[in-house]
């Protein structure tokens, strides 16, 4: 069997085109995703309950040499159907895509959405914090570097075992790769999901199909003073629904609102094109710490938290493979015409960047105090909402003073957004990266309009 997983890791590593995986003892994706676990056997008359795996997903490429601490997710094994009780044994790798080398200190650490930052889980653990004792070195710390070295390009292949709650149903498991004692690595969005099952005739539903994550290639300009320099357009939605028949103010109303039918007709324009869309998150590490996005990175923004967010945008996304960042207005969340509290968490489950839109949808052009009460009081609320860091703020109507960014800073926030339009983002300017408006009722040319700026 040794001989089986270390072929398997070669073959493996060959497929991606970059180094050879380390440790040795990495585990054989394809085997382990070739469908039966093992089948348990039943009282007779009882309903059997087999353990499956469905299929991984195989080396990805990525750019290395990237000048700091960076890392991209390299391959994973499939996610498994257990049966309560029931055990596997779960392999991922992430790729050393930065320039300096992991000394024994990387590790894979407990992330959001579920169970949240250094959380412990249900699916497996050290037996403390109410996690179950999977042999993890904590309850928040699947995987633990085997390796003392793993230099630039090398791959490190974390093994852990996770364990079925008795409770039939869908468990996710959020990781993120970290130096420990020094620092995250970029976030990969990655959810582990394993499904528990009564019996081989009630079986939950685990995810759709694997789509493979896009090659991270593209890389921001450095300038002479140091600073980088990417283009990534950032487009700006409100309202995804029909017009009303009546609204105070029609004419705004009009500019705000695109249509379902005009907005699918946008996603399938961006998918055909090879388009791939961002997060927040990985504009702030692509500028701050030089990481790579994936070629034509785009962002689509939705402002305030219209009750369409969830009932339209979130449908439409998860249809085409695409992530969307909702700027979310505190106090307008559970008013008649806006996203609920539970919807709020319900988007951030499904994988979609929630961000803050202050307090109240109100200028910012205020009094450093008052900004601070807005963005604090904002970022507060939202991460608890969501069990996510939220650290990316947009100014409500694009309004902000000199005092913004200050305001920003002592809140724990890493970027805000404005309205101006532009595509060009530089780490000179977090706090004012720029957004372009998608106006409504023109179709798939108003998006093209913003796409080109």
């Amino acid at each position: 069997m040794f001989r089986r997983l270390v072929v398997a890791t070669i073959l493996l590593a060959l497929m991606g085109g970059v180094a050879p995986a380390r440790p040795a003892q990495a585990a054989d994706i394809a085997d382990a995703s070739s469908g039966a676990v093992g089948p348990t056997t039943p009282p007779q008359g009882a309903v059997p309950c087999t353990e499956t795996v469905d299929p991984g997903i195989p080396p990805v490429a990525a750019t290395t040499g990237v000048t700091g601490a960076h890392a991209a997710l390299y391959a994973r094994s499939g996610f498994p159907t257990l049966c309560p009780g029931g055990s596997t044994t779960v392999t991922i790798a992430f790729l050393n895509t930065g320039s300096l080398g992991w000394y024994g200190n990387a590790a894979l650490g407990t992330w959001g959405p579920e169970p949240g930052q250094d959380r412990p889980s249900a699916l497996g653990g050290d037996g403390s914090g109410g996690s179950p004792a999977t042999s993890w070195s904590r309850a928040n710390r699947p995987g633990i570097q085997s390796m003392p070295y793993i230099g630039p390009g090398q791959v490190m292949w974390f093994q852990f075992a996770v364990q079925a709650p008795a409770t039939p149903g869908v468990y996710q498991l959020g990781l993120r790769p970290l130096l420990e004692g020094q620092q995250w690595l970029e976030d990969p969005n990655l959810t582990f999901t394993v499904a528990v099952k009564q019996d081989d005739q009630h079986v939950p539903a685990l995810p759709g199909a694997i789509v493979p994550p896009a090659p991270r290639t593209y890389l921001p300009a450095m300038l002479v003073d140091g600073s980088r320099v990417i283009r990534v357009p950032s487009l700006m939605y409100h309202y995804v629904s029909w017009l009303p028949t009546t609204d105070a103010n029609m004419a705004l109303r009009k500019d705000l609102t695109v249509s379902p039918t005009d907005f699918e007709a946008m996603l399938i324009y961006l998918k055909d094109n090879g388009y791939h869309t961002i997060t927040t998150k990985d504009l702030w590490w692509s500028l701050d710490q030089t990481a790579a996005l994936p070629a034509k990175p785009v962002m689509l923004t939705f402002d305030d938290g219209y009750a369409d967010a969830y009932s339209v945008v979130l449908p439409l996304l998860k249809a085409y493979g695409m992530t969307g960042t909702f700027f979310v207005t505190v106090n307008l969340v559970d008013r008649p015409g806006y996203i609920s509290r539970d919807q709020v968490r319900a988007l951030a489950d499904a994988g979609m960047d929630v961000e803050s839109h202050a307090m109240d949808h109100v200028s910012m052009m205020k009094p450093l105090n008052d900004q601070i009460y807005q963005m604090c009081r904002a970022r507060d609320f939202l991460s608890l909402w969501t069990g996510t860091d939220v650290r990316h703020f947009a100014y409500p109507s694009g309004d902000y003073n000199a005092l913004s960014g200050t305001a920003l800073e002592r809140c724990g926030y890493l970027s805000g957004y404005k309205k101006s339009g532009g595509a060009v983002q530089t780490s000179n300017a977090m706090y004012l990266l720029q957004r372009a408006r998608v106006h409504g009722q023109s179709g798939v040319s108003a998006m093209l309009i913003a796409l080109g700026q």
